[in-house]
């Protein structure tokens, strides 16, 4: 190879690289850790996921039956309303998280509201990859009949080109409430 070639080799790979880095290194959040706003910190997920204390927080009455064996929970939430308590919810099509390029398990658009009216609870099932939460327990997912304003969010929020699932889809316990 001459040396012009290996140049624009090297530069390329170079150029290549500053970007990959640049991406890591900006989706990365920092936590929160100024005590002056009594803000807690974020947390960070055992797959490294970095997610808010809101999230992360679950309401106590929710909490007493999450911890429960999955049969038993089922039985305390199968045909409960549930609600969004954060903005963005990704309903998923499977009981897992995968946010890959090529394959994603994300219906297609999120429930953009907090406290909008998710739907009732048709099943419950553990996190398919078996990952734990803050309290080292298995995720629960809950397999979710949609309401007509979380399917009216996901549309609205939905890319045209994928289409969206909103028959049923899972919701990950962190994200949703009783009322």
């Amino acid at each position: 190879m001459n040396s012009d070639k290996k140049l624009y080799l090297y530069s390329g790979l170079a150029i290549a690289l500053s970007v990959v880095a640049y991406v890591v290194i900006t989706k990365r959040k920092k936590a929160n850790t100024d005590p002056t706003t009594n803000v807690k910190p974020d947390v960070t997920t055992s797959t490294g996921d970095v997610i808010s204390n809101e999230q992360a927080e679950i309401d106590l009455s929710l909490q007493q039956i999450l911890k429960l064996p999955l049969a038993q929970a089922k039985l305390k939430l199968l045909g409960k309303d549930i609600y969004s308590k954060l903005e963005n919810i990704n309903p998923r099509q499977s009981p897992y998280v995968n946010n890959g390029w090529f394959v994603n398990n994300s219906v297609g658009g999120r429930i953009t509201q907090k406290d909008t009216l998710i739907g009732k609870v048709i099943d419950v099932k553990n996190d398919s990859g078996l990952l734990r939460n803050g309290s080292n327990n298995i995720y629960k997912w809950l397999e979710v009949k949609p309401s007509p304003e979380a399917i009216k969010q996901i549309k609205e929020d939905s890319n045209i080109l994928l289409g969206t699932k909103t028959d049923t889809f899972y919701v990950r316990e962190d994200v949703i409430k009783l009322k």
